[in-house]
């Protein structure tokens, strides 16, 4: 038989007395803050990956494509084209039309003229008649003004709002004019040769509000050129003649100037490019030297460039592509193996250079992103909805591309 043993059970008041106080643990905070080096690793992940994204997408190069639509087509020999809104136009002395690249008519328009040439800004393009007497301007909806001159046109351009300048050149002395839309006359003035000089290239700002000419003169046989900037605006009208800044450059030849992106100046001269701001006074960003004879330019909106012959050390001359962005800085310097008789820069900064049949497409960092052959003369190349889809206009169709 077990031994059964009395327990004493304690009473409450002697339990409190004898347990130990009890403590409270501590309650987590239910929003949990990781600590910052994660973070910091995370992101750090993500810009690796972005980088590397870019890095394969500047050195991969491409040497095959295949065809993903093709549209017949039926050209003049004298046919032109270039980029617009998103479509295409083409335009020769016969007229001009406004398609889509896959051939659909937007509008088109009937004239004569003996050397067209066409500009742009925004949703509005003139086509005008080089040293003849017709400018007809144009929206993406359609015609909208035929301006006649008295004089021959030396160089037209045209305003996001459709303002037309007008550089006019007869009997030594040139004309300026400025329209709006409607054909109403806004700005007219004359430049006398013993005055100022020459007028060899003119730009309008994308507001209108601005005007530059590139003014060339020969005295005791030094060549001159002179930059004026005329401003518009009310600041401008307190000026003399709304002249706000001039340049003069002592033994240089101007012979292209430009409005850009957010209306920067670019002036291209024989061995110099400077670019300018878009304040009152356009100060001046950058001047570059170039170094050889410039046998090219290019620009568009963010970056311009220029293709030069340099001499190597053995002698040989080779071409060599320099590419900008619109502060001065230079995102490429190569030699090219390839001759060629179009560059141009597209909407998406490669560069485009073609002899007629063998094409190379660069990226603005000097790589080779499509080297090809062509069994046709190739008339132009334009980006298409991906980095690697392209229209390519031939002699006889356009082709929808994918680069593989």
């Amino acid at each position: 038989m077990e031994d059964f043993k009395i327990l004493t059970i304690p009473r409450k008041t002697e339990i409190e007395e004898t347990e130990e106080p009890l403590v409270k643990p501590k309650i987590k905070d239910d929003d949990y803050e990781p600590p910052k080096k994660r973070y910091l690793f995370v992101i750090l992940i993500i810009l690796l990956c972005v980088l590397s994204i870019i890095v394969i997408r500047i050195v991969t190069t491409f040497d095959d494509y295949e065809v993903i639509k093709t549209w017949e087509r039926e050209d003049s020999v004298e046919s032109n084209f270039t980029s617009f809104n998103g479509d295409l136009l083409k335009y020769s002395a016969d007229g001009i039309f406004y398609t889509s690249y896959e051939g659909s008519l937007i509008w088109n328009y009937t004239y004569n003229m003996t050397n067209p040439n066409v500009e742009k800004s925004g949703t509005y393009v003139i086509a005008y008649d080089k040293k003849g007497s017709e400018v007809d301007i144009f929206s993406t909806k359609g015609f909208v003004k035929q301006l006649t001159t008295t004089i021959p046109i030396v160089e037209a351009k045209v305003s996001s709002q459709g303002t037309v300048a007008l550089l006019l050149q007869e009997n030594n002395t040139s004309y300026i004019q400025m329209y709006d839309k409607r054909g109403t006359l806004l700005v007219s003035g004359e430049i006398h040769p013993e005055n100022r000089g020459f007028p060899v290239s003119m730009a309008l700002s994308s507001d209108a509000t601005r005007l530059l000419l590139s003014v060339v003169n020969v005295s005791n046989g030094e060549l001159t050129s002179e930059l004026v900037f005329y401003d518009f605006t009310s600041a401008g009208r307190e000026e003399e003649d709304n002249i706000v800044a001039t340049y003069t450059y002592l033994g240089d030849y101007i012979p292209k100037v430009e409005y850009v992106k957010n209306d920067k100046a670019l002036a291209f001269g024989d061995n110099k490019i400077i670019i300018f701001n878009n304040n009152l006074k356009a100060t001046v960003v950058k001047d570059i030297n170039v170094d050889g004879e410039m046998r090219s330019v290019f620009y568009n909106d963010t970056h311009f460039g220029y293709i030069i012959e340099t001499v190597k050390e053995d002698g040989s001359i080779v071409n060599q592509l320099n590419v900008y962005n619109l502060y001065g800085f230079k995102s490429t310097s190569k030699e090219l193996s390839q001759s060629y008789n179009i560059v141009t820069i597209l909407d998406n900064n490669e560069i485009f250079i073609s002899d007629g049949n063998n094409i190379t497409l660069y990226n603005p960092q000097g790589f080779a992103k499509f080297t090809y052959s062509f069994d046709e003369k190739v008339y132009g190349l334009f980006p298409g909805a991906s980095s690697r889809k392209y229209y390519i206009l031939e002699e006889t169709k356009t082709e929808e591309i994918g680069l593989k």
